[in-house]
């Protein structure tokens, strides 16, 4: 399946960039489309994106200015200013001065790094900006989209790759096939920004966790295993993992019912997916034929919708996603630290009996909790007391804000 679509309309975003008006500041990972979607709300904004020398660089005009002819632009307000970040000192003196119009959006592709202007008493931006983190493609937007055919269970694991907006409009194929090397690039770019070394050890962490090793004792072996620290000690990994963290690649989830307790798994499902064929057959390294690929795929991706309903389920329902360990269920939200839902995911295309049996032990021991029985079609279920959801259930909760 090839849908040739390349914007996807983003809710939160598109309300932040048209209805919060005033000074806006865009964070995130790079390659989450902040950019793009910028200039396709804010067609009537002048754009500039600062170039690693401090220069602000008009691609429309292709020219460049200089700090003094830029504020001279700015001050008449609707400006973006993309990679803020790398401007020369005397900008940001220049915006706590009041030198630059009230409707300007500034953006940068880092998630640590520029907190320096942001946070503390001393940062030059403080207070000054509305925020707002731009990350994956919610899945409520992608299911809010119209494409044009029926969504079936084929539609909705393209979706799971949509939330990386660079794979929007591609099939299975082209998506699995080009993200090696957009993978690749996309980590060395992300470190790049975050002034980070791109080393063998994040290579490796990033393999651990995609091959199920998401506790820090579990990274440090397996890239002990690799030779690549000389213990297995979490202190000789734990720096990394809070960088690919701090970076948005990794996410820390947190252990239910244990003060210090978390999880890591990544962010994306591409990358999960990239490194999850690495770990096993060397992709990153080895030409493979998409027959092959495609088999490792369809052995996943089980686990990337598991990640996508239960994205799907918190952000409908504005709860958080934690790491349920006894029993172990596929999702788990949580409301002012009680879970209040717990969901089962069943990938499959026929449901069987013993499936259901094991979903309803596990799933009744959350006795105040809303229970669910995730699947493709709930037709094809049998009989049981859990609640069932289906993709035509998850398409009214995202279009809707109904339950199913």
């Amino acid at each position: 399946m090839i849908l040739r679509v390349s914007f996807v309309r983003r809710g939160e975003l598109e309300y932040f960039l048209r209805g919060v008006g005033g000074r806006r500041l865009l964070y995130g990972r790079r390659k989450t489309g902040k950019t793009f979607y910028v200039r396709h709300v804010l067609r009537d904004h002048q754009y500039f994106i600062v170039r690693r020398g401090g220069a602000f660089y008009d691609p429309t005009r292709n020219e460049e200015l200089g700090l003094t002819a830029f504020l001279r632009v700015c001050r008449g307000g609707g400006v973006v200013v993309d990679e803020f970040h790398r401007a020369d000192p005397r900008f940001f003196d220049a915006l706590q001065a009041g030198e630059c119009g009230d409707d300007l959006v500034l953006i940068t592709s880092t998630l640590h790094y520029f907190r320096r202007f942001v946070e503390g008493p001393d940062a030059p931006l403080a207070g000054l900006f509305a925020l707002m983190r731009v990350g994956l493609v919610s899945p409520l937007d992608l299911l809010r989209h119209d494409w044009g055919v029926e969504v079936s269970k084929e539609l909705l694991e393209l979706l799971a790759l949509y939330q990386e907006p660079a794979l929007i409009g591609r099939g299975l194929r082209e998506a699995i096939l080009t993200g090696r090397e957009f993978v690749t690039a996309l980590v060395g770019e992300v470190l790049d920004e975050e002034d980070i070394t791109y080393t063998r050890r994040f290579h490796a962490i990033l393999e651990a966790v995609a091959s199920g090793r998401d506790r820090l004792t579990e990274i440090a072996s397996y890239t002990h295993s690799r030779g690549l620290i000389p213990t297995p000690s979490t202190s000789h990994v734990v720096k990394y993992v809070n960088a690919l963290t701090r970076a948005g690649l990794l996410e820390r989830v947190e252990v239910w019912g244990r003060r210090k307790g978390s999880r890591y798994r990544h962010a994306s499902p591409l990358t999960d997916l990239v490194y999850y064929l690495h770990a096993k057959y060397g992709f990153l390294d080895t030409p493979a034929t998409w027959g092959y690929v495609e088999a490792v795929v369809r052995e996943r991706m089980p686990a990337i919708m598991e990640r996508f309903i239960e994205r799907l389920l918190a952000e409908a329902h504005g709860l958080k996603p934690v790491k349920v360990i006894e029993p172990e269920v596929d999702v788990a939200l949580t409301r002012f630290r009680k879970v209040v839902l717990v969901a089962e995911v069943k990938w499959v295309g026929r449901v069987r009996r013993e499936d259901v049996r094991r979903a309803e032990e596990r799933l009744s021991r959350f006795r105040d909790a809303r229970k669910i029985l995730v699947v493709p079609d709930a037709s094809a279920v049998p009989e049981t007391w859990l609640e069932v959801m289906d993709i035509n259930d998850m398409v009214k909760l995202a279009r809707h804000g109904t339950n199913p």
